[in-house]
Formats: structure tokens, C-alpha cells, sequence
């Protein structure tokens, strides 16, 4: 009898091991002004609290020594090596992310790659101070697994045919987002932004995604961001205003606002430069570029 009941738990066990979905999580590419020592110590701290339910990661040191094997370059790793990683060890999943520093605060960008389809599941971004970093990292851990695991707040926007109207695109996004063609003149303060625009302004997940689904070229004035489907906008470097009324980064980046707050003085916007991109928190009080999409 007790020899029966062995056996039957270990049957479980071997269905549970079994239902386990593998996950490869890679340490974070070295961003804009930071350094590799920086970037390896944030690593290990997301990885240590990413805990997706429903997944089993594999061991650091498998992955690093395929990466070796391969002979990839971990700053320059395209995401189809990435994805080779993945099948290489039969994981379902890879975890990819970069850090970047800006003046003194990290952003930190984080997509799930589904292995078999090769497209982004589900991502995370957040900014930081260094001082901070360790409940920053493992707050960004903890949300990118609720999100994986399919919890209420962290579903994707569901996608909806819509009837394309003139002077928007629509770039193929697995939401279903179309986005205009071309800037509002001008600048806008966050509360000015959300007043006149409303639901045509986009949210903090409605940017992620164009970050994250889409190509970006840097044109020398701007990005030409080209989605899953061929299709292509054009976001260019409008610079910004800061709180003082001074514009600044002519000729060398821009911000354009979201529609998600992020706390009584600050709000959610996209940021960049000719390098990078960022998901990036900023003053309210700031004036920068509003690009719509169609509600």
C-alpha cells in the first residue's frame, strides 16, 4: 500500500513538474552612462524576485554559458538571438530588459518574448533613484509577473477593429491603437494636455507598446517608428519646455506626454534622444509634444 501511494505522488510530481513552463530570464543590456557593474548588480536583483507563477527559470549559469556558446554579445544582442537563446534551452519565455541613466535617475525597460511566436507578451518600465533601487527592482519584478500571470491589472488592451480615419495609421499593434500622423502644435503642460485631449491622449501602456512592438530608426530629426504590420510614423525631435519656460534639447531629443498621472506632481511620459528611448516620469508643470491617437 505504501508503495502504491509512492508512486502516485510521485506521479504528481512528475505532472507538475511537467505543466511547469520554462522561463529564461538575461541579465539587463548596458544602457546610455551606465556601467556593466551597475547593470549586473539591478540584474540580479529582478531576477532574484522575478517569480511568474506557472514558470520554472533555469539556472544563470546555463544561460550565461549558451550565450558563450553562441558566442553573442550581451550588449548587442538582437532580439532574434534572444529568442535563439530561448529555443536553444527549450524555454517558452525570455526575459529581456536595458538600463539606461538619465542625469542621476535610472530607467529600466523590461519586455517578456513569447519564444515559439517571437512577439512581446507583456512589459514593464519604471524609473529610479540609485538609492532606491533594490524596492524599485523588486516592485518592477513583482508587477511584470502579475502581469504574466494574467491579473486584472495587468491584461493587455484588447484589440478592436476600427474604421482608420484620415491622417491616422494604423501600425498593426496587437491592441489595436491607430495612431495620428503628425504632432499637436506646440507645447502642453501634463493638466493642459489631458483637458483639451482627453482619451485621444495615450496612455503609459499605449506608449510601451509602440516602444515595445515597433521598429525604431533614429532619421537624425526624430524616429521613424514602423509597427508589425509595415506601416510607419514619424515622431520628431521637438525638444521640450522645461518648468522655468527654457527649451532645451534642441536639435537633440523630445518628450511627449501620456495620459497616466504618477502622482500629484508628476506624470508619465515617452523621452528621447538620438540613442534612446525611455518611458520616462516627469513635472507636470514641463511642456512637452502631445501625438493623439484615435479614440
Amino acid at each position: 500500500m505504501k508503495k502504491v501511494i509512492f508512486l502516485g505522488m510521485m506521479f504528481l510530481m512528475a505532472l507538475t513538474v511537467q505543466a511547469q513552463k520554462r522561463c529564461v530570464v538575461l541579465d539587463f543590456q548596458v544602457g546610455s552612462n551606465v556601467t556593466e557593474e551597475e547593470t549586473d548588480g539591478i540584474s540580479y536583483i529582478f531576477r532574484s524576485n522575478f517569480q511568474p507563477e506557472g514558470y520554472t527559470k533555469l539556472e544563470q549559469v546555463l544561460v550565461t554559458r549558451t550565450i558563450r556558446d553562441f558566442g553573442y554579445s550581451r550588449t548587442e544582442m538582437t532580439q532574434q538571438e534572444m529568442i535563439k537563446i530561448g529555443r536553444n534551452l527549450d524555454a517558452n519565455i525570455v526575459v529581456v530588459g536595458i538600463l539606461n541613466k538619465f542625469m542621476d535617475e535610472y530607467s529600466v525597460d523590461i519586455r517578456v518574448i513569447d519564444v515559439a511566436m517571437g512577439n512581446t507578451l507583456v512589459n514593464e518600465s519604471g524609473n529610479f533613484m540609485k538609492d532606491s533601487y533594490r524596492d524599485s527592482m523588486e516592485k518592477t519584478a513583482n508587477n511584470l509577473a502579475k502581469k504574466l500571470s494574467g491579473d486584472a491589472g495587468g491584461k493587455a488592451i484588447s484589440s478592436s477593429k476600427k474604421t482608420v480615419s484620415p491622417g491616422y495609421t494604423d501600425l498593426g499593434l496587437p491592441s489595436g491603437t491607430i495612431w495620428k500622423n503628425f504632432n499637436a502644435t506646440g507645447f502642453y503642460g501634463y493638466d493642459e494636455a489631458v483637458s483639451q485631449f482627453g482619451n485621444r491622449l495615450p496612455s503609459k501602456a499605449q506608449w510601451e507598446e509602440l516602444k515595445a512592438e515597433c521598429q525604431w530608426s533614429w532619421t537624425g530629426s526624430g524616429y521613424k517608428v514602423t509597427g508589425p504590420n509595415g506601416n510607419s510614423i514619424v515622431l520628431p525631435d521637438a525638444h521640450y519646455r522645461d518648468c522655468s519656460g527654457s527649451v532645451n534639447n534642441v536639435g537633440s531629443g523630445g518628450g511627449y506626454w501620456s495620459s497616466s498621472p504618477d502622482d500629484s506632481d508628476s506624470a508619465w511620459n515617452l523621452f528621447f534622444n538620438a540613442g534612446n528611448v525611455f518611458i520616462y516620469c516627469s513635472r507636470r508643470c514641463n511642456g512637452y509634444s502631445v501625438r493623439l491617437v484615435q479614440d
